[in-house]
């Protein structure tokens, strides 16, 4: 029996999130979690992103990403700072640490790709990334 698509998609995502903290660790990042890179370090504007922002972008509640954005401060990945344009409001900048580790991040995710177009062909994986794509249009019932 073949594997429904939920459990390839679940599977497939396992892998790729467990790869990109084996890699953060690998790198000096071992307190990064992909759920830190995912909804905040991704989501970050150039030149700074709101909480309330980062929140919509990642599809989660503002005390759920403050909690991340806590967590990242501490650590030294992220600062919060005035926001320029409205100075009583504060932005989500990086951190030194954290383009760092932006930067790593981003480099696991360009071999991932590099991987995935080796593995089954660089055609075929244009394909499934096309397929993807269209199925998770964001104007999809």
């Amino acid at each position: 029996m073949t594997d429904s698509l939920p459990q390839l998609v679940s599977r497939l995502l396992d892998q790729v999130l467990a790869g990109l903290h084996e890699h953060l660790a690998g790198h000096g990042f071992p307190d990064l979690r992909p759920t830190h890179v995912v909804n905040v370090l991704a989501r970050i504007d150039c030149d700074g992103s709101r909480p309330t922002a980062l929140a919509s972008r990642a599809g989660m509640t503002t005390q759920a990403i403050s909690e991340l954005v806590a967590y990242l401060e501490r650590a030294g990945y992220v600062r919060r700072v005035p926001d320029p344009k409205d100075g009583r409001a504060r932005v989500v900048v990086f951190a030194d640490r954290g383009e760092q580790a932006a930067k790593v991040a981003a480099e696991y995710f360009e071999e991932l790709e590099h991987r995935g177009a080796r593995e089954v062909g660089a055609e075929r994986f244009a394909d499934v990334k096309a397929a993807l794509a269209q199925l998770t249009r964001a104007d999809r019932p």
